[in-house]
């Protein structure tokens, strides 16, 4: 029987940002711009065996806004907003691909509207989902084409979804659907949260 785990994080953090139009969205309406054009990018770095870049939880977040050249545009917020140079630079030369991007493009404090979206740890991805304030059941951040530019969305998923229990994770797992859970703004900050998450055995905590 599989158990639900779940990954503590702050967005009492500054985060290294970049932003992306989402063309390859345009191109295939169908797409989800985390599952099929980030993590396709990244998911080479997360396996390398480097001991610099699995030894740090690498997080991912979300979020669309307006810029000065387009409507609306995908910003990636990644924590801790200055990694070792190693991952800096690979990370940065993973994403360099993606159609129109500004990579690395600056540091900025964490807002509201990012979600946690993917986590790069220990030869692991991680795919987030969140519980929503005021709503039942889970959510999968993702962005998707709508009305000529990029918008976020947040995919359901019912409590009884088998994809919400993984088995107890170990060297072999990758790419496990785990939940983020948002500590208060008081309770926290990123880099607390990182230490706590880089002392543990397993890559997260199995709620009661």
């Amino acid at each position: 029987m599989g158990k639900r785990y779940f990954i503590e994080l702050s967005r009492e953090d500054i985060a290294l940002v970049s932003y992306f139009p989402g063309l390859e969205l345009k191109d295939n309406p169908d797409a989800s711009w985390i599952n099929d054009v980030l993590l396709t990018a990244i998911e080479p770095i997360g396996r390398r065996k480097n001991a610099k870049i699995r030894g740090v939880p690498i997080t991912f977040w979300i979020g669309v806004r307006r810029t000065a050249r387009r409507r609306a545009e995908i910003f990636l917020f990644m924590t801790p907003d200055h990694p070792e140079a190693v991952i800096e630079k690979a990370i940065a030369k993973a994403l360099l691909p993606i159609r129109d991007g500004k990579v690395h493009a600056g540091r900025e404090r964490l807002p509201d509207s990012a979600f946690p979206c993917l986590q790069m740890f220990r030869g692991k991805i991680i795919r987030f989902y969140n519980a929503l304030d005021g709503e039942e059941g889970f959510y999968i951040p993702t962005v998707v084409w709508e009305d000529g530019a990029p918008a976020p969305l947040l995919l359901p998923i019912p409590e009884n979804d088998e994809r919400l229990t993984v088995n107890v994770p170990n060297e072999e797992a990758e790419n496990l659907l785990i939940e983020a859970q948002i500590l208060p703004f008081y309770l926290s900050t990123g880099d607390q949260c990182r230490s706590f998450q880089q002392a543990l055995i397993p890559v997260a905590r199995e709620v009661d």
